[in-house]
């Protein structure tokens, strides 16, 4: 059910994440300490964002062109690189120019922008059946305690021997990474002699064909490749639902940025930062627990996915509508806490449905149009609430954020039909993955 090729790739992730949260609080601490402006040290995250957009947009073109892994290998390469001239850079001069600073961290980001639909689409090729879950679990519960123990101790470790000195500990980690994926093996682009089982996609009808391994390319537009990933997005109808309510939820989920859970701390609960980072830790413990409960129990979970994250969706709303309103710190800290688990099940559960009902040649191209919507989705929804919290105070902005996945919730539960597995002569064909 999992290859061995997958705790390769769940290391390669895991390293990543640990050299991208070195790496962006390192810089952020050396760009605030030596501008003091709030400003310039925002354009680190907004570059960011920036150019991940920009890169996923682009990024079918390299998909169709090279191998996931080589794609892998080639943009972590290409991170150590732009990072280590960072890293010099800014030990040779006094008074760096952040015009400079901001370009390599927008190149950085921009073939971040392209591991991102590799690695997504890696996983259903190394996973499969009941694995696929699990695997998602293990991904997830990684993610977690890398993001839990990573700013703490990051900021710890910069306090100590400084933030250059900390930036080579995350080119370190991006080298480190580069060389978990050279060992994985991607059963889809290794030659074989027998032909392979693949499903393929008609509307919302999954049926199992025996293709070559290396089947004929037809020749097609770029214009083809860079739509292909948004024209399966419309077209397949549980992809296109899973797609709206996942957007709908991240307009509510952004509420849960650091800044937004800051401002929350100080005005509602009346407390100081040290809450701040007590209310992070306990949701991180509470995710943590959720992928847990996921690999412990991917089985049931597995014949009921769909109703199974709409549940956790609408426990995650109650959770979040006595949060809003709730003034007293340490139940607040309650509730973030098990807010975790339902936001991480349903999480997982989403991305599982996303990678069943996509093909292995979809998966790359739909991955890569699923992460320039969010990021754009996540934009947007940072400055409307932002907005929103402004003008109508913290407590009506989280009961928003709630009434909003509310609305996720509703629309799936009017469209769970399409999720039956008789639905329109859809046949899952347990076996659909290639064999060991």
């Amino acid at each position: 059910m999992i290859r061995k090729s997958f705790y390769m790739l769940w290391g390669t992730q895991t390293v990543s994440n640990i050299a991208d949260i070195v790496y962006l609080l390192s810089l952020i601490t050396l760009v605030f300490t030596a501008t003091g402006s709030l400003v310039t040290t925002i354009l680190i995250p907004l570059f960011r964002m920036l150019s991940k957009i920009v890169s996923g947009l682009i990024a079918p073109l390299v998909l169709s062109k090279y191998r996931l892994t080589s794609i892998l290998i080639g943009s972590q390469f290409g991170q150590f690189v732009l990072f280590a001239s960072l890293i010099f850079y800014l030990n040779s001069t006094v008074t760096p120019a952040y015009v400079i600073i901001f370009l390599i961290v927008f190149g950085m980001s921009f073939l971040d922008g392209w591991t991102d639909p590799a690695r997504n689409a890696l996983i259903p090729r190394l996973a499969y059946d009941e694995g696929l879950m699990k695997a998602n679990g293990f991904m997830s519960i990684s993610d977690q305690i890398i993001k839990c123990a990573g700013w703490a101790l990051s900021g710890l470790i910069v306090a100590i021997i400084g933030a250059i000195p900390t930036m080579w500990i995350a080119a370190v980690c991006y080298l480190l990474a580069m060389i978990f994926t050279a060992f994985i093996r991607d059963p889809y682009a290794s030659p074989r002699k027998e032909p392979a089982v693949v499903a393929i996609t008609d509307e919302d009808t999954l049926v199992t064909e025996v293709v070559s391994e290396s089947p004929a390319q037809q020749p097609v537009s770029r214009w083809e490749q860079l739509s292909e990933g948004w024209k399966v997005l419309g077209r397949n109808r549980r992809i296109r639902m899973l797609a709206i309510i996942d957007n709908i939820d991240t307009l509510g989920g952004a509420a849960w940025i650091g800044a937004f859970v800051l401002a929350f701390v100080v005005q509602v609960l009346h407390q100081d930062a040290r809450w701040w980072g007590f209310m992070n830790a306990s949701f991180f413990v509470g995710s943590i627990a959720g992928g847990i409960f996921v690999v412990a129990r991917v089985k049931k979970l597995q014949k009921n996915a769909f109703p199974v994250m709409l549940i956790s969706l609408l426990a995650y709303v109650i959770i979040t509508l006595f949060f809003a309103y709730n003034v007293v710190p340490w139940i607040a800290l309650i509730l973030i806490g098990l807010s975790g688990l339902p936001v991480q099940i349903a999480g997982v559960i989403r991305r599982t449905l996303i990678q069943q009902n996509l093909t292995p040649t979809e998966t790359p191209n739909v991955m890569s149009a699923w992460s320039v919507l969010s990021n754009l989705t996540f934009a947007i929804a940072m400055l409307l609430l932002s907005w929103f919290a402004d003008t109508f105070g913290m407590s009506n902005m989280y009961l928003l954020a709630g009434l909003l996945t509310l609305a996720a919730i509703v629309m799936g539960f009017v469209s769970r039909a399409i999720f039956r597995e008789d639905y329109e002569g859809y046949v899952q064909d347990k076996k659909l993955a290639a064999s060991k």
